[in-house]
């Protein structure tokens, strides 16, 4: 599969009903998080907009990570809407002198570098160790593909929503999101559904009830 139209432009390419699955997913996480790439590509805000929030719920925490800080401080949504937001980066000597941000709804959090693959040099087992801290158990993992990677080599991944879409790309960016990626990650596939003319696939962990005994019905 492949995660985008192009490298260098980004667009929408899943059904509205796909999207608004993801919508589903958001509201029912505490937090929904991505790489730095996707906020500079998408300015994105990553909050619940196609569905409604239920009495009393609040939108997702936003998380980004960013290991060398480039988008702190930029001109993106999701630092100006006021809506709490974590970004993790690398911690360096000097860089809490540096790195500073001008929103109070916006948390930046230093962490030590790691090796993950693909040169991912902040891992995803500290980061999930610092959201649960902080209260936030369920983490959505929205993108991009690296990011997401990351997330399944290390196996703190409990679920897994593919959306296939039946449309073919001039210069796709390969998602690299196959079989032996999900396997290794000890993903099981449960179940497939239509939704809106994409291929919907359900993962997840050996032993791991999916929310709802029809797959479509959550999120």
């Amino acid at each position: 599969g492949v995660a985008d139209l192009s490298e260098t432009k980004s667009e929408r390419f899943t059904s509205p009903d796909s999207l608004d699955m993801v919508h589903r997913l958001r509201r029912d996480s505490c937090a929904v998080l991505v790489g730095r790439s996707t906020v500079e590509r998408d300015d994105c805000s990553l909050t619940v907009r196609r569905v409604e929030l239920g009495k009393g719920e609040s939108q997702p925490v936003r998380v980004i990570l960013d290991p060398s800080s480039k988008i702190v401080g930029g001109d993106y949504t999701i630092l100006k809407d006021g809506l709490p937001t974590i970004i993790y980066h690398l911690q360096t000597e000097g860089m809490a002198d540096t790195v500073k941000v001008s929103s109070d709804s916006v948390t930046l959090v230093g962490l030590n570098p790691s090796n993950v693959g693909d040169g991912f040099s902040l891992s995803p087992l500290e980061v999930v160790e610092d959201l649960k801290a902080r209260g936030l158990q369920h983490v959505m993992v929205e993108g991009g593909p690296v990011t997401a990677r990351a997330f399944l080599e290390v196996g703190v991944v409990d679920r897994a929503i593919l959306v296939r879409a039946p449309i073919e790309f001039e210069i796709p960016v390969p998602s690299e999101m196959d079989l032996n990626t999900l396997t290794i990650a000890g993903l099981q596939m449960i179940g497939t559904a239509i939704m809106g003319g994409d291929n919907v696939e359900y993962w997840t962990k050996e032993g791991l009830p999916w929310p709802k005994s029809e797959l479509p019905m959550w999120p």
